[in-house]
């Protein structure tokens, strides 16, 4: 059994609708996810000393699917990855907080600059577990990300621009990340605990940004234990393998 985690109370789920994709436009979501799957060259990520988001280090590469869904500067927003040309996966409580025609930068560690800004379409809440999807108003230029398996442990990069203090709630301008450790799984069967100390941590406004193995997208943020970020306890993170099908079905039927 993984190590036990604290959860913070979540906000209302919205509901996902139930349309099924035609035969043929499922196959090629199918053959699209596949394609991710085996495709692009590892990054490779040194298993050290874990640097922090918080008192942490600017990103080191640029990621070209990556997405910054309304980020301001007092580190409120969410962020994302382009899992296919239209669509953004993202926490499922992220998605409460977008509405038609908010702006989505698409391709650019900065969240203020760079990249291609395309407005929102629709927002999709997973029926199961802290993901959804955003669907964007045109299709993006920019490859989408690598999606790797559920990870059992060893090393894990996660990326965000939130709060870089507990105690100075702004938005860094630039994506910064941290090189751990995932612990195992905790909680529900898509979730992975990463272990967090008061200077190695996710933080507020990390929500729904993607963390990498090898180069490949492997979850999204989820959440914290209760109290301030560094708190004793896990950042817990919603794998996105265990949610391909119904990423293909939501895709592929909208």
């Amino acid at each position: 059994m993984g190590p036990e985690c604290v959860p913070e109370h979540r906000p209302p789920f919205l509901r996902s609708p139930h349309p099924f994709p035609h035969k043929e436009k499922h196959m090629r979501m199918r053959k699209l996810l596949v394609a991710l799957l085996a495709s692009g060259a590892a990054l490779g990520l040194a298993a050290g000393p874990a640097s922090a988001i918080i008192g942490g280090q600017t990103a080191t590469e640029s990621y070209p699917w990556i997405a910054d869904l309304g980020h301001d500067d007092g580190g409120d927003g969410c962020g994302g990855g382009l899992i296919a040309p239209q669509w953004v996966v993202t926490a499922g409580h992220c998605v409460a907080d977008v509405a038609p025609g908010d702006p989505v930068r698409v391709g650019s560690n900065d969240r203020t600059a760079g990249g291609e800004v395309i407005g929102v379409a629709a927002a999709v809440q997973a029926p199961d577990g802290d993901l959804g999807l955003v669907k964007l108003a045109r299709p993006a230029a920019e490859e989408p990300m690598r999606i790797g398996s559920m990870p059992t442990g060893g090393p894990i990069r996660l990326l965000g621009w939130g709060m870089d203090s507990s105690t100075n709630p702004t938005s860094p301008r630039l994506l910064k990340q941290l090189d751990t450790e995932v612990q195992g799984q905790c909680g529900a069967d898509d979730e992975l605990c990463v272990a967090q100390t008061a200077t190695a941590t996710a933080c507020n406004g990390d929500s729904g940004t993607p963390a990498l193995v090898d180069g490949a997208v492997v979850a999204v943020t989820s959440r914290g234990p209760i109290g301030d970020c560094g708190a004793a306890g896990f950042t817990v993170y919603t794998a996105i393998a265990p949610h391909l099908d119904w990423i293909e079905q939501t895709v592929g039927a909208n």
